[in-house]
């Protein structure tokens, strides 16, 4: 195995227990020592046909608000339709599928989901992931010349940072599939397969995994790109310029094998409400000063966004690295990373973080505190060389230095523990446990110092006071919730409204149909929760809802406190705006006296509206009048996600109650002509007189550059592999 942390027995004569104890660790550390990646899963195991909670009392998670519907529609889309769906109406009366990193289509692994039930697929690729990112940085340790042990301790901790599971509770699902490549990204700068790109012979598989981590989760790879080009350049070992040309090419390959993405994500974000965004919105959930804490305590951030907590151990470890003698570059790289990434994460508590806000990518970046991921892969690796300066210090010349370490974080945390039960009379769970698990850590060490105990039992005893410690926070840092559970929610009023007859979409001005009920019932939303929302549209629903806009927000109707049950309540919708779109039903937790909305049925606190000036999907009206002027209804023959086929009888303007989008395209009698818009957001066509067959097609330019971009780099590699070897971990 190599490095400074292999096994050492001691010389003196163990008992029985300590002879099995060494049996125990020896195969644990050479063999069965891999296993111990598979404790995430393990983790959630119990919970594999469960959707992950922030806590018990949370009424959403992203998984179930964003993943469950897209991958639900993507099947259904497949399975009925076959062909893979560019565009959604499952919410916010339509919107470019595609352009959607939350989709999960152009992310290769999340296809795997077609072949799983749900939630089961996602908490299977959740736990696959894990294991995958700790066995990376597992690799990259041992890379940097870390000893088993030492990179086994770091390895583990990355896959059972809490940070990853906290995020879990909350369900950015996308996150958890694009950190875990991190690792394994600054890995591949030693990776022996290459191109030969201008006469220079550079590797590709940085700018694979690179594309990887943009197609999981764009916003992820804003900052991994960051932390891989600062590593490659503190790890050089060619000249400065073959050193950015070799990034400059890895990263190019990188977009271009991401362009299916990247390119209608950049057309639907310039068209969105995201765009607009200003500082405040754009440092949304910058970590608070006092939050710093939670580096020593756990389980008292509060938000997921907050959380810093990365073991007690872990921590000790990791200060020991830094404050032990270091003269490694790789030891200071991650101690860089680990002060910066702080940095970053307190966002807008720093002075001209309003300024870098006004760059192009930031400004479409939100949440600083996402930088905290890099705290823990940080602090993991540190704390693969603080174990090894650790071990160094316990077998070679034991002292002082040693000490100051947990000693001071000990005495800190008691400081700060009698501060807070002073203010407060009262001292919470993750205070003590947090203060438990540094005494704890002393406690081994010392008895190290001061005994006589075999190191091997030693060794496996760190490991069980981290891995408990890791594992008893993140057991809490998430609540599972049976899959019944969540499907029925609301059930039955999604089911009673969609077996009324016709062609029809609802709208709540109080989130009272759940998207993963609606989705599973077919139902058509106006309304809606998603990062990315189309400026036009956002607009006209301001009017069409009563709810006015005050700020950029990811649900629509936005919610001023966050509490959609009482939130909008004073606000009043326009029947007739919503009947523009295709609006049937209105659907509220609360009394709505609106004319033109006629009370039907009651569901417990759901009451549920007809729309009497409700508009059909398509319709012909005169040219150049108002669109509540006398209309004759269009049949639609077929639709499809990327299609509509309709039969219309001339003259007249045929008004969809589509979202007009860019790259929608129309043909009338099989030529093409131009799209109007009717109402600031309807797609519409003039018609001549008589019959016609109308055909609406979604055919985005955007997505087949960006396919024919990905192909050329995939062929590029091909065509230009100067080299095919397996890869070097040296």
């Amino acid at each position: 195995m190599g490095g400074k942390s292999e096994i050492i027995f001691d010389k003196q004569s163990p008992g029985l227990v300590e002879k099995i104890w060494a049996v125990v660790v020896r195969l644990s550390t050479v063999r069965l020592s891999w296993l111990l990646f598979g404790l995430p899963f393990l983790l959630l195991l119990p919970y594999l046909n469960s959707f992950p909670y922030p806590s018990a009392d949370a009424a959403y998670s992203d998984v179930t608000i964003s993943h469950y519907p897209n991958a639900y529609f993507l099947k259904e889309s497949i399975y009925t339709f076959r062909e893979i769906p560019l565009w959604s109406s499952t919410i916010l009366s339509g919107y470019p599928f595609a352009a959607n990193p939350l989709a999960g289509i152009w992310y290769p692994i999340s296809w795997l989901l077609l072949l799983t039930p749900l939630p089961f697929g996602f908490n299977l690729l959740v736990g696959f992931h894990l294991i995958w990112g700790g066995i990376g940085l597992y690799l990259l340790m041992r890379q940097e010349g870390i000893g088993h042990i030492g990179a086994l301790f770091a390895g583990i901790s990355f896959a059972m940072l809490p940070k990853m599971f906290s995020h879990y509770g909350a369900g950015h699902l996308t996150l958890l599939f694009a950190i875990p490549w991190t690792p394994w990204l600054l890995w591949s700068q030693k990776a022996d397969y290459k191109i030969n790109v201008m006469g220079r012979s550079i590797s590709f598989i940085p700018g694979l995994i690179l594309a990887l981590i943009y197609l999981a989760d764009i916003r992820w790879g804003a900052l991994a790109t960051l932390l891989w080009c600062v590593y490659s350049i503190a790890h050089r070992k060619v000249s400065w310029r073959k050193q950015i040309f070799s990034i400059i090419s890895q990263t190019t390959l990188a977009l271009l094998l991401s362009a299916p993405l990247i390119l209608p994500l950049i057309e639907y974000s310039l068209l969105s409400t995201r765009s607009s965004m200003n500082p405040g919105e754009v440092l949304a959930y910058s970590l608070p000063v006092g939050k710093l804490v939670g580096l020593i305590f756990p389980g008292i951030s509060g938000n997921h966004e907050w959380v810093l907590y990365s073991g007690g151990i872990v921590l000790i470890l990791a200060m020991s690295a830094i404050i032990l003698r270091n003269d490694r570059i790789k030891g200071t790289f991650w101690g860089g990373v680990f002060l910066v990434s702080l940095v970053i994460a307190l966002g807008s508590q720093i002075p001209g973080s309003e300024f870098l806000t006004g760059i192009p990518i930031v400004s479409l970046l939100r949440v600083p505190s996402r930088s905290l991921f890099l705290v823990g892969l940080s602090l993991a690796a540190l704390s693969g060389y603080g174990l090894e300066k650790v071990i160094d210090k316990l077998t070679k010349e034991p002292g002082r230095q040693l000490n100051l370490v947990p000693f001071a974080l000990v005495a800190f945390s008691l400081i700060l523990a009698a501060g807070i039960y002073t203010v407060e009379g009262t001292l919470p769970s993750g205070i003590l446990w947090g203060g438990f698990i540094l005494a704890i850590g002393v406690l081994w060490i010392q008895i190290r110092l001061k005994t006589r105990i075999r190191f091997e039992v030693w060794i496996a005893g760190l490991f069980l006071i981290g891995l408990v410690d890791l594992g008893m926070v993140n057991v809490n840092s998430f609540q599972a919730r049976p899959a019944e559970e969540v499907y029925s929610e609301r059930e039955s009023v999604a089911q009673y409204i969609s077996t009324q007859p016709g062609e029809f979409r609802t709208y709540s001005p109080s989130y009272s149909i759940p998207q993963q009920t609606a989705v599973r019932y077919g139902l058509e939303l106006t309304d809606g929760v998603d990062p990315l929302q189309i400026e036009d549209y956002a607009e006209f629903m301001e009017s069409a809802s009563g709810v006015p806009r005050t700020g950029y927000s990811v649900t629509m109707p936005p919610f001023e406190t966050g509490d959609p049950k009482v939130d909008n309540a004073g606000y009043f919708p326009d029947a007739e705006k919503l009947g523009l779109l295709n609006v049937g039903y209105v659907v509220a937790d609360y009394e709505l006296n609106v004319q033109g909305l006629t009370f039907e049925k009651q569901f417990g606190e759901v009451s549920v509206y007809k729309n009497e000036l409700q508009m059909p999907r398509a319709w012909v009206q005169a040219k150049n009048v108002n669109l509540v002027s006398p209309v004759k209804q269009a049949e639609i023959l077929d639709q499809r996600p990327n299609n509509m086929l309709i039969s219309a009888e001339g003259p007249g303007m045929l008004v969809v109650s589509e979202i007009n989008y860019p790259d929608w395209e129309v043909s009338v009698d099989g030529e093409k002509q131009e799209i109007d818009t009717a109402a600031g957001v309807l797609r519409a066509v003039k018609l001549d007189a008589g019959s016609h067959e109308v055909n609406f097609t979604y055919k985005p330019v955007s997505v087949l550059i960006g396919l024919a971009l990905s192909i050329g780099g995939l062929f590029s590699i091909v065509l230009f592999s100067s080299k095919s070897k397996p890869i070097s971990q040296n």
